[in-house]
């Protein structure tokens, strides 16, 4: 990537403080502590530098833009929003901060070392005032309730992210690590009462059995959005189930000026690193309408906040 194109960004030219501090994390320096990091609407997260996660909110401030976009811009004060495999809650916190005091999130992480260090950021996050209640849960979501194993697959220290739930016992893959984790399903954590605005799932190829587990929100209308990653390209077994239940699916893309929802067949502006990230929605119009709208709503608090990176234990 050339120096105009990076420059070029939204990262940087809508926080152009942002710059300096990705000159900042090109000088020598450890990696192997822990970093406190102001987000562009002003909370702070605890970080990890040397991994994937950690390393990108530490540059450009903010873990896989489009998606936070979208998030900021389709929840409402005082709904309820879950974020299934929260890994540290880089996108749990936009959550309690759009649906504020009214509202709760639920962040679910099966990880034990991710579960800590979410449940740490939750606590700094439980003492903002007009940020909505958080609740985590070290669990994975799946379609049926009891235990289950979580690989973790070799790669895992610097890229946190692609650990995943196997059934039937420990995962083959050599030099993998596993644990046991429980089990449940979405319709049995949220209950009989109350709606999802917006839910969203990373869990590294169980979308399918998530979404198996809240066939019984699903089919009540009581989820309207759900923001998840798709690793292949669709139609997919995933984009099928959503369809089969009432949902419009887009994926999500972004320019300089803001995301892009576009239709699933079409092809990226941009070039994508990791899966690309899809919006399932029963409201189709509302989302099209408030996507559409210029600009970056993650950056309208603060955006030339420093929010530098400061060391802790």
């Amino acid at each position: 990537m050339n120096l105009l194109s990076t420059l070029t960004r939204p990262e940087y030219v809508f926080r152009p403080t942002q710059i300096i501090r990705r000159l900042l994390c090109e000088l020598p320096g450890p990696r192997d502590k822990y970093e406190t990091v102001r987000l562009p609407w002003g909370s702070e997260i605890r970080i990890w530098p040397g991994e994937v996660q950690g390393s990108c909110i530490r540059r450009l401030g903010i873990h896989d833009l489009e998606t936070n976009e979208v998030i900021w811009r389709l929840l409402d004060p005082g709904e309820c929003a879950v974020d299934i495999g929260a890994n540290i809650g880089h996108m749990t916190n936009p959550m309690a901060v759009k649906v504020g005091s009214r509202g709760k999130v639920l962040a679910a992480e099966p990880h034990p070392g991710l579960f800590q260090e979410l449940e740490y950021n939750a606590n700094t996050w439980r003492r903002i005032k007009n940020v909505g209640s958080i609740t985590t849960r070290r669990v994975a979501l799946s379609n049926s309730n009891g235990k289950a194993q979580l690989t973790v697959p070799p790669g895992f220290g610097k890229n946190r992210g692609i650990s995943f739930l196997v059934a039937g016992g420990p995962s083959s893959i050599e030099g993998a690590l596993s644990y046991e984790v429980a089990v449940t399903t979405l319709d049995t954590w949220l209950g009989a009462d109350g709606a999802i605005g917006l839910l969203k799932i990373d869990v590294e190829g169980h979308e399918v059995q998530v979404l198996e587990g809240a066939a019984g929100l699903m089919s009540q209308g009581r989820i309207r959005d759900i923001v998840f990653e798709e690793h292949n390209p669709p139609p997919t077994p995933v984009t099928k189930l959503l369809e089969a239940n009432g949902y419009s699916v887009f994926h999500l893309d972004g320019g300089l000026l803001g995301p892009i929802l576009a239709p699933i067949r079409a092809p990226y502006t941009r070039k994508i690193k990791d899966a690309p990230n899809y919006l399932a929605t029963r409201d189709p119009q509302r989302a099209a309408a408030r996507i559409a709208k210029k600009g970056w709503g993650v950056y309208s608090f603060g955006p030339f906040s420093l929010g530098w990176p400061r060391s802790s234990s």
